[in-house]
């Protein structure tokens, strides 16, 4: 079957309403749509890459189907199984809103933590943001046009690695960070839950002065935004200066 690599196909999921909740972690893709029909919810427009991913397949007792010719067909299958069903569909994230509680933002209680899981993720999303040793930038920095910098804004954090954002990034090793509204994940990782993600950064970074930088072992660092300065060769030298060894006396 070759179906499977036409991004023409329309795939589908069917599952019982009563398991809606196990959509959470598909909740935040935005071209998905959903549409209600008695005891059963339908999920369309699904990729290729979204319907063969982690987060569906991890969606227990559900049915995936494929349109072709006016018919849905059982994924893996040749023969048609039914019709299209005559809905009303509706964005994914305006059927399924989210309501959370209440928090103190300034005092964690038992029951007002939020668990924060960083896991591995198969969907593929534009690097925005990278951490690389600063030797390896100020090598870079030595020989590069100043056209290929001017972009770019960057900060030395511990004092031995540089931050840089914007694109496009520089071709040197380093940590590649994307973007999920005001947090930056690591490249091939994810939230658990996505559609906490700004839940996520308004608590730890109400006013927006920072950047919230995720690890992938769930742990994250603030980054002053203040901090940043646009990358040239000139910042990279002077910051050098500065952090150079004292001679022995």
């Amino acid at each position: 079957m070759a179906y499977h690599a036409s991004h023409d196909v329309v795939y589908y999921l069917l599952l019982d309403i009563s398991r809606k909740d196990d959509l959470a972690t598909i909740r935040g893709w935005s071209n998905l749509k959903i549409a209600f029909d008695g005891a059963s919810l339908w999920v369309k427009d699904f990729e290729h890459s979204q319907i063969t991913s982690v987060a569906v397949k991890s969606i227990p007792f559900k049915t995936l189907f494929y349109e072709r010719d006016g018919k849905l067909f059982l994924l893996n299958s040749l023969l048609p199984d039914r019709a299209i069903p005559p809905l009303l569909w509706t964005a994914i994230d305006r059927a399924l809103p989210i309501t959370l509680p209440g928090y103190n933002h300034n005092f964690f209680g038992i029951h007002e933590k939020i668990a924060v899981l960083m896991v591995e993720s198969d969907q593929v999303h534009e690097s925005v943001a990278m951490i690389t040793p600063f030797d390896h930038l100020e090598r870079y920095s030595t020989s590069a046009p100043s056209v290929r910098m001017k972009r770019l804004q960057w900060a030395l954090i511990n004092g031995e690695q540089a931050f840089l954002l914007s694109t496009p990034l520089l071709p040197i090793p380093g940590q590649a960070f994307w973007h999920r509204g005001d947090n930056l994940l690591p490249a091939g990782y994810d939230f658990e839950l996505p559609v906490l993600a700004d839940t996520y950064a308004s608590i730890l970074n109400p006013d927006k002065q920072y950047l919230v930088l995720w690890n992938t072992d769930s742990t994250y660092s603030l980054l002053p935004k203040i901090d940043l300065q646009p990358l040239s060769i000139s910042s990279v030298r002077l910051t050098g200066k500065r952090h150079a060894p004292l001679s022995p006396r």
